[in-house]
């Protein structure tokens, strides 16, 4: 008994001897970037369980052992361990981290995860990554930076459409790109093509271009369906997921109302010219070669040398008058008919909360000008959104989005007369271009006083041939979570995306003198559509998770979705209208779409998701994720439109199994991961049955008529499926100073859906059927460097990115199929890269020497058209660095593409008018092609040293040399300098008197830098005429690409 009670007091001694060790300690931890309160930050003794969180001020109080060390952490911040002492008071400034930002990404179906955990690639772009060259469409902010993915700019346009792809191009007819995703809401990214009175190209833009970049707050990219299982048909091709703001930033650091304002101040100006040559001006051969003869209506440049005497430029108009002009060139006159375009960005938003919810509002205005006369776009964006903690468990959060967009613009490629730029470049080098603007006061740039006798006056068209558009769109959804235990969650979501598009296109209608005769229509015309688009979207996501012990830990989900889309598309089209410059429908000559355009297009389809995501962990270093999904679509047959598909992702953390290796300083984190997915594609609308038109100059009166496609549908159709195999690894070394991200992967879409040609004694010149195999493998490679920080610091990332697309099969026993129509045209060919282009060629001895006509000397044509080589490229590099010193910062983006050609309409126009160098390179006399040979009988070839071309002029140029199409493909290879940001942040102190809580200026630039080899000295090859279809790899007289620089500041108050 006595020992028992020594016991009992020595042990009471004891406990009051801990317990007068142990003391509170108080504390505020903020944000060192701009002093404001951390709310939420954990707050843990290191070594024990003990630990809290700080309130929305970013207080926290806590109890103590005697020689405690706190160890403070938060997401998107650095840790940071501070030792207490003797201290009661113990504040910590946590520095924001761009690595721990990344740590939690946004997956299929808006599920968060630990990016560890994930079995496959997926990558994050920041805002701040996504912004630096301010460009308009928030795509282009991702080039260059992003293994795996291929984005490509149209054109120069006001409102350019940008082409995003990843891992190759996948289906041989469909769709390409990946499923956008904002907020968890799939969105449209649709470009529609105008219904259109003329042969010219208008760049409408693509309506993920829409959305205002600085509302966005990072941008997580699946690049696969093992990423994008999950959402099921819809990804096939990947997803990139947004996630707009949502003021849970400037919750975080305790900020209960912020407001920011952004604005930027960017030149456009054109990038890239042809270079021309400046020996000759307009005339036209006489016929025997030389000399050339001087035509003063002839927009050719085949005439004699210039001598700058001076010439009639132009007939003689009905008053006797005449244009006298020196014979001179004009080295600038392409250049100088193009304006310095701008681009004006001013957005304001406001957000804040608490620990109960957050609010986000945003108001933003972007005004562009363009670099070709006349031609604008202005963008008008609201945003308001919150999210809160309601009582019982539920949480409720809500978005809706407005964007009003005007574009005005002109026709700006194709090469028809009204093409802009196909008349700028179709202009004597004798002219001077800036001195016919005043078509209306000046007699000689009028339609009847103009020099040229095939093309109008580019100021003229720029005038009286005009696309416009007044887009209103709508983007919304509603959340509210359930979470009546620590296990359970219940999610519904519902989202919409509503879009009215108003178009009018003019052409005026102009009486020419006979002189004056030219392609174009000068009947005059109009075309109006009203395009409707409207996507629902419903999501419900029940979760489960159930931790076995400290091994395990498991979720499921369990999800349905519901997608309906509705477009619609009336047309209205005048092929000639009465009273000039009076654009009504009520001024129509005849009836309306005449022509055979259809007044209606209606198209709605359904799909229907049943889906589940198992989770499994172990020991927090091994992670399997399956799932599988079944999709009801509404646009495949009754027996063949349920179809099911899996997925099974593995990750391990080598680095988190291995102890040795834990806390290593050289191999900081290893991780392995890989996965296999297949994915199931359904059908576009209506392919199933046979579908009717209405008939051309239908209705006539009272009476209707509708005429049978010519394509044949298949009411047998099954869905595509795609099956995917991806390895990886991620290492970092050295305390995170060097990384590396690899990944192989390997992808095959079967059972393709596409249109073959067939006999037309079936009735029908095209079928719908199930056909062909395209396979994807490529190597995908993410290197960072971080060699310095501190007040310096150096941040370095290089990607690079090689793909290959094979045809594996086509239809039945078919090896060659084409897309579309003209020389080159993208192909399909069995064990060839898709696509490639294919046109008319050189014939070539087995060396590969020319063969030339042994009479002529003029090239002879292979009598099998020739492929060029692969649209997309075979190598992409992408390089971002990143210097900061202080309040400094210097960020630039570079982005390489190599190993594939495009055909050049504009090079083969140059070369029709005699304006490109090469037609100068034997001073237009008679000469010997180089390296050519003569087949002086069958399969024998020999070399041709004595054999001139019968003509050094236009005769060979355009007669023989420009009737191929491989006298205009051209290597596509470039570098581009994408993104310069030189910024400065104003130091806190500075701005402690001000009510701005942070403020920075910087100077910007996109596009500002570009390298082509020699031999292109013409186009920027990243241009393509067909805008975001797969038929790539061609130019038409684009209008050229634009380099923009300006100013941009940034403050928040």
């Amino acid at each position: 008994m006595k020992k028992l009670l020594l016991s009992l007091f020595a042990s009471f001694v004891l406990v009051l001897s801990v317990l007068a060790q142990e003391r509170t300690v108080t504390g505020t931890v903020t944000a060192k970037e701009d002093g404001g309160p951390l709310p939420g930050v954990s707050v843990k003794v290191k070594g024990s369980n003990t630990g809290t969180q700080t309130a929305a001020n970013g207080r926290y109080s806590i109890s103590v052992p005697a020689n405690s060390t706190l160890v403070f952490t938060y997401i998107g911040y650095g840790s940071q361990e501070l030792a207490v002492g003797s201290k009661t008071t113990v504040n910590a400034s946590l520095t924001t981290d761009a690595k721990q930002l990344t740590e939690v990404v946004v997956t299929a179906a808006g599920i968060k995860k630990d990016k560890k955990n994930l079995g496959y690639s997926a990558d994050n772009v920041s805002n701040q990554e996504l912004t630096e060259g301010r460009q308009t469409n928030m795509i282009n902010g991702l080039t260059g930076k992003v293994p795996g993915l291929q984005i490509g700019r149209s054109s120069g346009g006001v409102n350019t459409a940008t082409r995003i792809t990843l891992r190759g191009q996948r289906s041989l007819n469909g769709n390409n790109q990946p499923l956008f995703v904002i907020d968890g809401i799939p969105v449209d990214n649709s470009s529609i093509q105008p219904s259109s009175t003329s042969s010219n190209q208008v760049d409408v833009g693509n309506r993920i271009g829409d959305i205002n970049p600085d509302d966005i707050e990072s941008v997580t990219v699946l690049k696969g369906p093992n990423a994008a299982a999950l959402y099921g048909s819809q990804a096939t091709n990947g997803a990139i997921v947004i996630t707009t703001k949502s003021g849970k930033d400037a919750a975080s650091r305790g900020k209960k109302f912020e407001v920011s304002y952004n604005s930027a101040f960017l030149l456009d100006q054109v990038q890239k010219l042809p270079t021309l040559q400046n020996e000759y001006g307009s005339g036209y051969e006489n016929g025997t070669g030389n000399p050339s003869v001087y035509d003063e209506i002839e927009n050719t440049n085949w005439g004699p040398k210039f001598d700058g005497s001076m010439v009639q430029s132009g007939p003689t108009l009905a008053d006797g008058s005449k244009l006298m002009i020196p014979y001179s060139a004009v080295p600038d006159n392409t250049k100088n008919f193009f304006d310095k375009g701008h681009n004006i960005q001013n957005s304001i938003s406001f957000s804040g909360g608490g620990e109960k919810g957050s609010f986000y509002g945003s108001f933003s205005d972007n005004e562009v000008r363009g670099v070709i006369p006349g031609d604008k776009f202005r963008r008008n964006t609201v945003n308001l959104s919150g999210n809160a903690k309601l009582a019982n468990h539920f949480t409720i959060s809500g978005k809706v989005s407005y964007n009003k967009n005007l574009t005005n613009t002109s026709f700006q490629g194709g090469g028809g007369a009204s093409g802009v730029y196909n008349a700028v470049i179709n202009t004597s080098r004798q002219i001077n271009l800036s001195d016919f603007k005043d078509w209306r006061n000046y007699k000689f740039a009028a339609p009847n006083g103009y020099f040229d006798g095939y093309y109008p006056n580019p100021y003229y068209a720029l005038d009286n041939n005009r696309f416009n558009s007044n887009l209103d769109r709508v983007l919304g959804n509603i959340q509210v979570g359930f979470d009546p235990y620590k296990w359970l969650n219940i999610t519904y979501r519902l989202g919409t995306d509503f879009s009215s598009d108003r178009r009018h296109q003019t052409f005026e209608k102009t009486s020419y003198t006979t002189a004056y005769q030219r392609p174009s229509s000068t009947t005059g015309g109009i075309t109006d559509d009203a395009i409707t688009r409207r996507i629902l979207n419903s999501d419900l996501l029940v979760t489960f998770k159930k931790d076995f012990g400290t091994d395990f830990t498991t979720s499921l989900t369990l999800l349905n979705n519901i997608r309906q889309d509705d477009n619609r598309q009336l047309t209205a089209k005048a092929t000639a209208i009465s009273i000039p410059g009076f654009f009504n429908l009520s001024n129509r000559v005849g009836e309306l779409n005449s022509d055979g355009t259809q007044p209606e297009q209606s198209f709605k389809s359904r799909l229907v998701g049943f889906a589940g995501d198992l989770n499994i962990g172990f020991r927090d270093y091994l992670f399997l994720n399956g799932t599988i999904r079944n999709d009801v679509s509404s646009t495949l047959p009754k027996e063949n439109r349920s179809y099911w598909y899996p997925s099974v992702n593995l990750s391990f953390v080598v680095t988190d199994a291995i102890s040795a290796l834990k806390d290593n300083n050289i191999l900081s984190y290893a991780k392995l991961r890989g996965g296999v997915a297949k994915v199931g594609s359904t059908a576009d609308p209506y392919v199933l049955l046979n579908t009717f038109g209405a008939g051309s100059g239908f209705p006539f009166g009272s009476l209707a008529s509708f005429t049978l496609s010519n394509t044949t549908n298949n009411p047998d159709l099954k869905p595509e499926f795609t099956t995917s195999y991806e390895a990886g690894t991620e290492l970092s070394f050295l305390q995170d100073k060097l990384g590396l991200d690899f990944t192989y992967y390997r992808t095959s879409t079967d059972n393709q859906i596409i249109p073959v040609s067939v006999a037309p004694s079936t009735g029908f010149t095209r079928a719908t059927v199930n056909a062909g195999n395209i396979l994807n493998k490529g190597i995908e490679v993410a290197l960072r460097i971080n060699p310095f920080r501190g007040p310096f610091s150096w941040n370095l990332n290089f990607n690079y990115t090689h793909n290959t697309s094979t045809v594996e099969s086509l239809y039945q026993d078919s090896k060659e199929f084409p897309f579309g129509s003209g020389n080159p045209v993208p192909v399909a060919i069995v064990g060839q890269p898709w696509p490639l282009l294919k046109g008319t060629a050189y014939l070539r001895d087995p060396q590969g020497n020319v063969v030339v006509d042994a009479t002529t000397g003029y090239i002879k044509t292979d009598p099998t058209q020739r492929t060029f080589g692969q649209v997309n490229p075979k190598h992409i590099f992408g390089l971002a660095n990143t210097f900061s010193y202080k309040g400094f910062s210097l960020s630039t983006t570079f982005d390489y593409r190599t190993g594939n050609v495009i055909y050049s309409g504009t090079k083969n126009t140059l070369t029709f008018t005699g304006s490109t160098l090469e037609t100068t390179q034997y001073g237009r006399e008679r000469f010997i092609w180089p390296n050519s040979v003569i087949e002086t009988s069958p399969g024998v070839f020999t070399p041709n040293t004595t054999v001139k071309t019968r003509s050094g002029n236009f005769d060979f140029w355009y007669s023989n040399y420009n009737q191929f199409a491989e006298s205009s493909i051209i290597d596509a290879a470039f570098i581009k300098l994408r993104d310069v940001s030189f910024q400065y942040q104003f130091p806190k102190q500075w701005l402690s008197k001000t009510p701005f809580g942070r403020a920075s200026l910087a100077l910007t630039g996109a596009n500002i830098l570009l390298w082509t080899p020699k031999s292109n000295m013409y186009i920027d090859p990243e241009a393509n005429i067909f805008g975001t279809s797969n038929s790539q790899g061609r130019e038409i007289t684009n209008t050229p690409s634009t380099a923009s620089y300006g100013i941009t500041l940034n403050a928040t108050f």
